[in-house]
């Protein structure tokens, strides 16, 4: 229904905002990640996702497409409100969130605040084999062999730069094999340009 609002911050905390389009002045909850990319009296283009529920109206904004398309899939999992979900791209970075399912590893997931050990088991399973859905549609090989291009592309949609995804992926190919699961590959990929 929304993509975007273009306008003025006037206002800005760590976990909201209030976008100035001209004539309206929009409060939008936002992630930590998006508050400290922006700036007062700065001009910006939001994305927006628009949440209804029986009591209430919300508009919620991100800097980024990445960081909404993980927010939008984060509210797939069961228990995960947008509170929740907003909290768990405040504690990380989305290519680091995304890092943490494919490893499953809950230790850093129930960390964050208000994730208990239930909630990031449902995480893992929900989303590790359905990470590439986080950058769109699905590669056809989510299950199997993907092409480079695929790879390259949620590398870069994870935060990657072009130059950097194309190494990572070119890297995890020849570690792993051509044949290699994408899923595999992802990881390995993840994990190269962690340490980089």
């Amino acid at each position: 229904m929304y993509e975007f609002l273009r306008g003025e911050v006037s206002k800005l905390g760590d976990d909201w905002l209030v976008l100035d389009t001209g004539s309206v002045g929009y409060r939008l909850h936002v992630s930590r990640q998006t508050a400290t990319a922006l700036t007062v009296r700065s001009q910006a283009q939001v994305l927006v996702h628009y949440h209804v529920t029986e009591s209430a109206q919300a508009f919620y904004g991100f800097a980024t497409t990445i960081e909404r398309t993980l927010f939008r899939r984060l509210l797939q999992v069961n228990g995960v409100g947008p509170s929740s979900a907003l909290g768990l791209l405040s504690a990380m970075p989305p290519d680091e969130l995304a890092r943490t399912i494919l490893d499953g590893n809950l230790k850093a997931l129930t960390s964050i605040k208000g994730v208990g050990k239930k909630t990031a088991e449902r995480l893992v399973v929900e989303l590790r084999d359905h990470l590439g859905e986080l950058s769109g549609p699905t590669p056809s090989g989510a299950h199997g062999a993907a092409s480079n291009d695929e790879l390259v592309q949620v590398l870069v949609d994870l935060g990657s730069a072009p130059r950097q995804a194309q190494k990572l992926a070119q890297a995890a190919r020849e570690q792993l094999g051509t044949n290699a699961d994408f899923q595999e590959l992802l990881r390995h990929a993840l994990h190269a340009g962690a340490t980089d």
